[in-house]
């Protein structure tokens, strides 16, 4: 997409980090019917590298912060028009290691296409004045391990911040003051249900993550941040790699984007390395619906400044 060059000069400006490829003829199933699932533990002896199904394991939260929720709710019916700008790959964590993200271009145009599904629409005419600037970036959060811990104690405060930035991409700022909460004083029963379960070894375990965030395009071009929503996915990364994850990810957002949750949501679906193809998209554990026009439970909003 061809910008003006104040236009993109101010996307870049205002885009700082919210949470401190696929292959080419990828199609996006966003039509594959949702499966809800009580939760329980699943048994497979055969590593995921070597399975051509593997399961993955996705989260999904989104949040509009409290002027977003006043303006109109988007759909294909109502569509909003947007300009966009990828940030591309940015590792995290204090353990980094070296990946093959996939390509920007590939990442781009599944970006617009799940969109598009949305109601969110790409100003194509010139004469067309968007509403939003939406920013994206995607990578890995790769940190220290409790082996490496074991190893070495110091490092168990660095540990214990890879943990929490984690919690922020799965669930932002309340999800990281929970997981505070946890390694202060211990993880309580009613923490402990397979949602949780899910929740948890996603957050104490490397993945692979998706920021997207949404400005109101008139304050941005003004020099002001205005932050009208973000969504965050995360997959785990375990005997996965970027490549066949983060297509499949961003499609099971779909449903999402722009809207509040009002919880982390907790997925799964397998995927068919060979044909590159996406099973049934499950819930685990009890999750509320995406919430459209209604504030979610009480939660810290995303920071309007980030």
């Amino acid at each position: 997409m061809k910008l003006p060059v104040l236009a993109l000069a101010l996307l870049a400006a205002g885009a700082s980090r919210a949470a401190e490829a696929g292959e080419p003829g990828f199609v996006p199933e966003t039509q594959a019917p949702l499966v809800r699932r009580s939760g329980g533990f699943n048994l497979e002896l055969l590593p995921k590298p070597f399975q051509t199904n593997p399961r993955i394991e996705m989260t999904v939260y989104s949040e509009r912060t409290p002027w977003g929720r006043e303006q109109p709710d988007v759909s294909p019916s109502t569509p909003a028009y947007y300009v966009m700008q990828s940030q591309g790959y940015q590792p995290m964590g204090s353990n980094p290691v070296r990946e093959n993200p996939p390509p920007k271009e590939v990442i781009d145009e599944l970006m617009q296409r799940v969109l598009e599904a949305r109601g969110f629409l790409p100003v194509r005419d010139p004469t067309k004045t968007p509403t939003l600037a939406i920013i994206y970036y995607w990578g890995s959060h790769s940190g220290l391990d409790v082996q490496d811990v074991m190893e070495n104690p110091a490092l168990m405060d660095l540990r214990n911040r890879d943990i929490l930035q984690r919690a922020m991409l799965v669930g932002g700022r309340g999800n990281a003051a929970k997981y505070s909460r946890q390694i202060a004083y211990g993880v309580p029963l009613s923490e402990r249900q397979a949602r949780e379960e899910h929740l948890r070894y996603q957050i104490h375990n490397n993945l692979y993550y998706v920021v997207v965030s949404a400005y109101d395009y008139e304050s941005l071009s003004l020099g002001q941040r205005r932050l009208v929503w973000r969504t965050t996915m995360t997959v785990n990364d375990r005997g996965l790699n970027m490549d066949e994850t983060l297509p499949p990810l961003i499609v099971s957002a779909t449903d999402f984007f722009g809207r509040d949750t009002g919880e982390t949501m907790a997925l799964e679906r397998r995927i068919n390395r060979r044909s590159v193809t996406l099973g049934p998209l499950m819930i685990i554990g009890v999750a509320s619906p995406p919430i459209m026009g209604t504030p979610p439970p009480p939660a810290e909003p995303p920071a309007e400044s980030k």
